[in-house]
Parts: structure tokens; sequence; C-alpha cells
């Protein structure tokens, strides 16, 4: 049995997927391979940042409510047009709209809300420096430029950025091929009927729900308990999978056979049991190419071990380097009671007083109830037996890391 962060420290030895160019609309959540470099200048061309008039700035230097100056109109230019034909000699304006092309000769944009048009002429009251409101050639990106660095995960403004350089792709680590599979004979799919005895498989639908705010479509199954189709099941799902994801069977119990079908499908163990409660059960191996995790089967015992060991190894597969869910001192409002051998977890909610994170333990509610209310996991680390009300603790924050996603339906692998 070895400590969490010994199993965190054989988890940070996974490799990433080999890269692959993605496209940009399949990118988002992906993390960045390798640089990405501008193909071209944005904006291409000197621009207009405003609706208003392209001018030479000594031309209205001296412009005014009280003293305005009245120049001749030989032109409009509109966001796409070619400005050839156009220039500004001294003496003129062109009518320019924003995003249009900076006409050859203009120094400045005058602000339409400084100016009044009679006919072809322009009568201006203010002012515009050389250089008022254009956007000049390369001024948000410029060709060549590194617009995303290796290691980014991608976000939508990201996208944005990688278009605006002139990108339709970008080289990212590929989602894994991840399955869950649920063992044990008691199981039921969600939907059908939970009759006397049976219980609905809830640690695959959170499974597989957590992989799909990663951008995960994980493959489910429920495999009953015998070890003959315990380890036909495993090792058909290990050949087309990167990583799978069992739930149950890890402990010593008669039907325990997960871990006896594992080893019969030559599972190389790298870790078995951790030395945290809830979640001691937990296994990691690796088949081949494939990485199994072997998560114990109780509800708190699964989650735990799925947010602190399975996820994290998922994460790292996609190219994560910041692959663990963030840690942060939290001021605990009861007295937490551990043992000095042991990292205990204890699910806590966290709120925001005088400065301070507080996080409330959720030890009065039911196992499935304080799942779902919570958004940290409170550490009591090895070495501590008790964290006394009002002091600081570490906690794992989970449910902040994912955002808002509808949850795609199961997949199930029949």
């Amino acid at each position: 049995m070895i400590s969490l962060h010994q199993a965190h420290h054989h988890i940070a030895r996974l490799h990433s997927l080999p890269p692959v160019a993605v496209p940009l609309a399949r990118a988002l959540g992906m993390v960045c391979a390798e640089d990405a470099c501008a193909a071209v200048s944005c904006p291409t061309i000197d621009s207009s940042l405003k609706d208003g008039f392209a001018v030479v700035s000594t031309d209205i230097a001296g412009a005014s409510p009280g003293s305005p100056v009245t120049l001749p109109v030989t032109g409009v230019l509109t966001a796409g047009d070619d400005h050839q034909g156009f220039a500004v000699a001294a003496g003129t304006a062109v009518r320019i709209m924003t995003g249009a092309p900076l006409p050859p000769g203009a120094t400045a944009v005058l602000a339409s809300e400084f100016a009044q048009v009679d006919g072809h002429l322009v009568t201006i009251t203010a002012d515009a420096r050389c250089g008022k409101n254009v956007l000049r050639q390369g001024s948000d990106v410029m060709q060549g430029q590194v617009v995303l660095t290796r290691g980014t995960v991608i976000a939508p403004a990201h996208l944005g950025l990688l278009a605006a350089a002139g990108l339709d792709r970008v080289v990212c680590y590929p989602l894994p091929r991840v399955a869950v599979a649920a063992t044990g004979s008691e199981l039921v799919w969600p939907g059908e009927p939970v009759t006397a005895g049976k219980v609905a498989a809830s640690n695959m639908v959170i499974a597989a729900a957590e992989l799909q705010t990663l951008g995960i479509t994980a493959a489910t199954v429920i495999v009953r308990d015998r070890l003959e189709h315990l380890e036909d099941h495993f090792r058909r799902i290990v050949c087309q999978v990167d990583l799978l994801i069992t739930c149950g069977g890890v402990l010593d119990g008669d039907k325990d056979l997960t871990m006896r079908a594992m080893e019969r499908i030559g599972m190389e163990k790298i870790f078995h049991r951790v030395r945290i409660g809830p979640g001691k059960g937990a296994c990691m191996g690796r088949i081949g190419d494939t990485i199994v995790f072997n998560l114990p089967g109780g509800p708190p015992s699964n989650h735990v071990a799925l947010l602190l060991l399975a996820l994290p190894g998922v994460r790292r597969l996609m190219g994560y380097t910041d692959y663990l869910p963030e840690k942060r001192h939290v001021l605990v409002t009861e007295e937490l009671v551990g043992q000095e051998d042991w990292t205990q977890l204890v699910y806590g909610r966290v709120h925001y007083a005088n400065g301070a994170v507080v996080a409330a333990p959720l030890r009065r509610m039911g196992r499935f109830e304080a799942m779902a209310a919570a958004d940290v996991l409170i550490e009591i680390p090895e070495g501590s037996a008790v964290i006394r009300k009002d002091s600081l603790a570490q906690a794992w924050f989970f449910s902040q890391r994912h955002p808002s996603v509808a949850i795609a339906p199961l997949h199930p692998l029949r």
C-alpha cells in the first residue's frame, strides 16, 4: 500500500498520446502539443478603428467647435474594399468605416461624432493626432509570432486567436479512448427497474459524466460477477481503448473478481491500494499500451479514487501538465479527526467569509447527497490525526474545474 503522494508520482510518469493536427472546430478543451505560429499578420493592413474620416493630421491640427475646418470628401471606403485608387492628399478627406483599409496619405482617422457632412464637404470640430484611431498592420498578431504555446488547454478565445492568425488547424494531444466498466451482478442500467436487491450503476454514470466534461464520450458496460465473463470482457475492451476504468471488485470478498480477471489477462500492476480513505482499494496497471484504473465499488470510495487518481491519469494522457485538481488552503468549520498513518478525505462545501475560503464538512448527509453537494475534498494528511475547528487545512477543489456542459447519453459497449 502506497501513499497518495506516491500514487500521484506514478501517474505523473504517464506519457501523453502522440500529437495530431486537429481542425479548430474540434480543438476546444484539448491541449496544444507544440507552439503554434501565426501564418499571417492581423490585421493584414493598416485599418480604421472607427467610422469617420481619413485625414492628414496637420490639416486639422487647430480644429475646434469655435474654429472648424472644412475639407472636401473625395471618396468612401468600407471594410473589405481595396484601397487602390484612394489617396488622401493634403487638404482632403475620405469617408471611412470601421475595419476599412487606411488609404495612402492618411495619417489619422477622425471619429464621426466630430464631423458634420454637407454634400461633398465635411466640417471638422476636433483634431486627430498622427495615428489616432488607426489599427496598425500586425498590431494584434504579427506573422510568425507564437500565438499559442505548448501545454495550453485550448479555450474558446484561443480558437479565435488561432483563426485570426490564419490557422485552421492546431497540433494537439488527442482525446484518449476511454471505457468505463461497472462490475457486479446486482447492477442495472440507468432507466431500468431497480428491483429488490438491485442497484443502479451510479459509479459508471458519474465516471462517464466526469469524462464528458473533458470532452470524452466514454464507452460504458456492465459486467456480471463471473470470472470468465469478466476476463472475456476485459480482454476485448483493452484492445479498443487507451484507458480503462473499472468500478468494483478490488477487495477480498468472494465476488471481488476484478483483480483476478486482470491478472489472467496479464495486467502489470503499477500500484495496488493507496493509503487514502475512502478509496484505498484503487489499483493502477498497464496491459500493453492500455492504462487501467481499477476503482472500488462503494460510491464514496469510487468517487474519491476517480477524482484523485483516475481522472488525473486521463488528463496526463491528454497532455495536461497541471493534471491534479486544484489544491488550496481552507478554514474548516468543524474539528476533523483522522489517523496518522492514513490520508483521510472529507467531502466539504466552500464559501467565502472575511476574505477567507471556508470549508464546511458534509458529514450529516447521505453518501450520494454529500457527493452531489460537495465541491472540495478536505484532506487530513498522513501524520495528522486532528484538524482543529477554525484552523487551516488543505482541500482538493474539483467541481469548479469543470465547465457547465450538457452530458451526452451513455454510450454502451455491448
